[in-house]
């Protein structure tokens, strides 16, 4: 990075100049992710059924790629701006983001005197002065709303936890962004490698429900989740769909999800007949819809039977106790 990139100056509520700590190539994730739908690991095309929607949308996405159509100024530039450029608007579209998951949509325009301004991403954690990832985005047309793919995985993947998402500009005379009382130039998103596989009420039940359970002749290997029939289940974890099968006194309909950049595999059972939208062979991203809730197979009544393998399922690796890790992820899913 050159010393004039260092010297770009990060537009805070009290505009203090702050210089990159920490550098990652801008990846909007367009070469690893379709437009919609799963993740194409390793260059592979996804194959997608269905548009899942942003989570916690923050406003609604834009109707072409980036960037979009040349728009009117909607304020008035300050008349003590000293020729800076303006940050006429700065969002992000999601509150959280996962690992392999949709990108967040990070949108903005800055409005100057000169065509073009030099404009990158910060981020860091919630108080702190120090970058954990500069995200550079080159040169970028004054005058027009652009919209950069955030994945959280620039450089290396981002630790777990909250960070504040700061736009920052330069024009070619030097003037860094000036930002405006409609427009601040901070949002706060939350990063997490995981998520819960439901969307929707449920329970964890008893005793009986509980990894270790004694069956009849064999040992419960999961967690069953009670919710009703036809509650979205969703991949915890990007990753590569191992295995979509029915076994009739058993299992009924479920899949398996080999997880990405891991060694945990994941099983989902009882689906409702008819409900997976996924097939073998196929990359899907975090937040993926897999299928319904059901009670197929041996089943009493409609449940998620949730397991979680170190390794390969039924090959070389073993089932532990998903509990834990499910009430993390219910925490922020």
């Amino acid at each position: 990075m050159t010393a004039p990139r260092l010297a770009l100056a990060l537009a805070t509520v009290a505009l203090a100049g702050l210089a990159f700590t920490a550098a990652a190539q801008a990846d909007d994730g367009t070469a690893e992710y379709g437009s919609y739908g799963g993740a194409e690991y390793g260059g592979y095309p996804a194959q997608e059924t269905e548009p899942e929607p942003e989570e916690e949308p923050r406003d609604p996405p834009p109707s072409e790629d980036l960037p979009e159509p040349r728009e009117e100024p909607d304020l008035q530039r300050p008349d003590d701006d000293g020729g800076r450029p303006v940050l006429s608007s700065f969002s992000v579209s999601t509150s959280r983001l996962y690992l392999y998951g949709r990108a967040a949509r990070v949108k903005f325009r800055i409005d100057d005197e000169a065509e073009l301004v030099a404009v990158a991403l910060d981020v860091r954690r919630p108080g702190s002065s120090v970058a954990v990832r500069a995200i550079d985005l080159g040169m970028r047309a004054t005058g027009e709303t652009h919209v950069y793919r955030l994945t959280g995985r620039e450089g290396a993947a981002l630790p777990e936890g909250p960070y504040e998402v700061s736009l920052i500009a330069r024009d070619p005379a030097g003037k860094t962004l000036l930002a405006t009382p409609r427009a601040s130039a901070v949002d706060v998103v939350a990063f997490h490698w995981h998520r819960f596989p439901l969307r929707g009420p449920f329970s964890y039940g008893d005793r009986d429900a509980r990894f270790g359970a004694k069956r009849n002749g064999h040992t419960h290997q999961g967690q069953d989740l009670i919710a009703a029939e036809g509650t979205p289940v969703v991949a915890p974890r990007g990753g590569v769909v191992a295995k979509v099968d029915f076994q009739e006194g058993g299992a009924g309909h479920y899949v398996v999800v080999d997880g990405a950049g891991e060694d945990d595999t994941y099983v989902f059972m009882h689906l409702v007949a008819g409900s997976i939208t996924v097939r073998e062979g196929q990359h899907v991203r975090t937040g993926r819809r897999l299928g319904s809730v059901g009670s197929t197979g041996a089943s009493s009544g409609a449940h998620l039977h949730f397991e979680i393998w170190d390794g390969t399922w039924y090959g070389s690796g073993k089932p532990f106790d998903p509990y834990p890790l499910l009430k993390r992820w219910d925490g922020w899913s």
